[in-house]
């Protein structure tokens, strides 16, 4: 039962923090949007998923305070011990987004790939990416993104992120 709890824990705190915009209307966006939503409306960026400079620094010290939060809670070398559950599931993908979004678009050091900032996260994130679905996921998810990229995606919210200094980008160095 604690370790069902846990799970339940870890895969809400992902839905309600992380992936959910937590309502339907016009420029509410999840926080994970702030990795691509663009400023303004674009081929990739309707106008009512665009998302505002405040916002977006918003979001992304949400990302940290949740990646912090998880770091602190999970147990390896899943997130919830020797059995593979639907919070590895869960965050996974959305972990390969951040692995490549954040240094990309914030100049983030590579999430996941260090062992300062999130070392239990990379250790557990390398140990998904053992799993060959896993590691197909990731392949998939950064192959699309690398594509959208050399099409010009994140190019407005990282010149929104060079514009603004005024707002915290950086969490890690």
């Amino acid at each position: 039962p604690d370790e069902r709890a846990l799970v339940n824990l870890i895969v809400r705190c992902h839905d309600l923090y992380i992936a959910s915009p937590n309502s339907t209307q016009p420029n509410f966006t999840h926080t994970q949007g702030c990795m691509y939503l663009d400023p303004y409306p674009t081929a990739f960026t309707p106008a009512t998923r665009t998302m505002n400079v405040t916002t977006r620094a918003s979001k992304l010290a949400e990302i940290f305070q949740q990646l912090s939060w998880l770091q602190d809670t999970i147990q390896l070398p899943y997130m919830v011990g020797k059995q593979m559950t639907h919070a590895d599931v869960t965050w996974f993908p959305t972990a390969v987004f951040m692995e490549l979004l954040l240094p990309l678009v914030f100049d983030w050091p590579p999430v996941f790939q260090e062992h300062t900032s999130f070392p239990k996260l990379t250790k557990w994130f390398h140990k998904c990416s053992e799993n060959v679905h896993f590691s197909q996921t990731r392949q998939e998810i950064r192959e699309t993104l690398l594509e959208q990229y050399s099409q010009g995606r994140f190019t407005p919210v990282r010149q929104e992120v060079q514009e603004h200094p005024e707002h915290k980008w950086k969490y890690m160095e």
